[in-house]
C-alpha cells in the first residue's frame, strides 16, 4: 500500500474516523493477501475483491467465511467493509493515487501503516476551548466537525460506513410507481421561498413557486402514505430546483432521516451515491445530465427495498388530493393542471 494513500483519503474530505478505518482495513487485507499494489498490477484488484464477496444467498445458507481474514461477527457485515477497503483502494489507484506526492512503497521492513499508534489529539483549533473531560467523546474531541462525529457514531453502528447507512436509510419509489408517471414532474412548481404559493411564468410555463412542499406531497401521496414520519426529511437526487420537469418528478426523490439528509447536500460522495442508485432503479437523468457513473464502492452496498409497488399511482394521488382542498399544491394544480389532468380544473 503507497505511504501517501492517507494523503489522498484526506484530500478527498473523508473524516478522521473513516481514514483510520480504511487504512485498518487495508491493513488487514495485506496482512493476510500480500500487497494490495500487486493486486492492483495483477488485475485491478478484481480476484481479490471476487474472493471477498459474500452473498446475501451464502449468508441465507450459512456458508463459513470464505476467506483468510479471521474475524467475530456478521460474515456479510464484516466482508462488505474489507470488499469496500479494497475498492476504495483501488479508485485511488485508478487516478494514479497523485502519485507526485510520494509514489515510493512502504519498505519491506517498515511497520505497517494500519498498524501504526494513532497521532496525538492535535490541540483545538481555537483558543478558548475546553480540553475535553475523560468519557464520551464531545464535540470538543473531534475538532468541531459534525462530520466526524457522524462516521464515528456509524462506524461504531451495524452500517460501519456513511455509504451503508445512506443504502440502507433510503427509500425511493419502486420502479412500477414511477414507470406510471414515465419518469414526469407530478406538478408544475419549482423552488422559490420567497414567493411561497405564487403563480408566475418561468421558461414560457405557468408555475407554483413553492418550497419544498409540493415534491414532499408529490413523493407521499404518489406512493399512498398518509403521513411523514417523525424527523424525516425528502431530498432531491438532483439540485434542480428551477426544473419544473424534475422537481416533483419521483426519480428525483427519496426519502432519509433527517441526520442523513444534510449529507445529500454536503458530500458528493453521497449525491454520487444516490444519483447512480436511480439510474439503476428508473434509466432517468434530468434534462442536461448524462447517465451518472458507478460509484466504485457501490457493488460491496446493500440497499433498501423500494416502497411498495403503487397499482394505480393517478387515483391514489386524487384521493389524497380529495382530501387536502385547500393545500396550495391542490389549489395549484387546479389552476394549472398536473400530470394526470394537464388541463386546468374549472371550479
Amino acid at each position: 500500500m503507497r505511504r501517501n494513500y492517507e494523503q489522498w483519503l484526506r484530500r478527498q474530505g473523508y473524516g478522521e474516523n473513516t481514514i483510520i478505518s480504511q487504512l485498518h482495513r487495508s491493513g488487514r487485507v495485506e496482512e493476510h493477501y500480500g500487497d494490495l499494489d500487486g493486486h492492483y498490477e495483477r488485475d485491478r484488484c478484481r480476484s481479490l475483491i471476487e474472493a471477498l464477496t459474500y452473498s446475501t444467498e451464502d449468508e441465507r445458507r450459512g456458508r463459513p467465511n470464505p476467506t483468510k481474514i479471521p474475524f467475530v461477527g456478521n460474515i456479510r457485515n464484516n466482508l462488505a467493509s474489507y470488499k469496500s477497503s479494497v475498492l476504495w483502494y483501488r479508485r485511488y489507484r485508478d487516478g494514479d493515487g497523485d502519485a507526485a506526492v510520494d509514489p515510493t512503497p512502504a519498505a519491506a521492513d517498515e511497520e505497517p501503516q494500519a498498524s501504526r499508534p494513532l497521532p496525538p489529539r492535535p490541540a483545538p483549533r481555537r483558543p478558548g476551548l475546553l480540553e475535553p473531560r475523560t468519557g464520551p467523546r464531545t464535540l470538543v474531541d473531534f475538532q468541531l466537525d459534525g462530520r466526524a462525529a457522524l462516521e464515528a457514531i456509524i462506524a461504531a453502528s451495524q452500517y460501519r460506513t456513511i455509504a451503508q447507512a445512506v443504502a440502507s436509510l433510503t427509500l425511493f419509489s419502486h420502479p412500477l410507481t414511477v414507470r406510471q408517471t414515465d419518469g414526469r414532474a407530478l406538478f408544475p412548481s419549482i423552488r422559490n421561498p420567497r414567493r411561497v404559493g405564487q403563480i408566475d411564468v418561468h421558461e414560457s410555463r405557468r408555475v407554483l413557486l413553492d418550497d419544498n412542499r409540493s415534491p414532499t406531497s408529490a413523493f407521499l401521496w404518489a406512493n399512498g402514505l398518509s403521513r411523514r414520519g417523525p424527523d424525516t426529511q425528502f431530498n432531491h437526487v438532483y439540485a434542480a430546483s428551477l426544473d419544473v420537469d424534475a422537481y416533483t418528478a419521483l426519480p428525483n426523490l427519496c426519502m432519509t432521516p433527517a441526520f442523513i439528509a444534510k449529507l445529500t447536500d454536503t458530500s458528493e460522495e453521497v449525491r454520487r451515491l444516490l444519483r447512480y442508485r436511480s439510474y439503476q432503479l428508473y434509466q432517468w437523468v434530468p434534462a442536461g445530465h448524462e447517465p451518472p457513473g458507478r460509484p466504485d464502492e457501490y457493488e460491496a452496498l446493500e440497499w433498501a427495498a423500494p416502497l411498495p409497488a403503487v397499482d394505480d399511482v393517478k387515483a391514489t394521488v386524487l384521493a389524497a388530493m380529495a382530501r387536502k382542498p385547500k393545500d396550495r399544491t391542490v389549489l395549484a394544480a387546479k389552476e394549472l393542471g398536473w400530470l394526470f389532468e394537464p388541463t386546468a380544473v374549472v371550479a
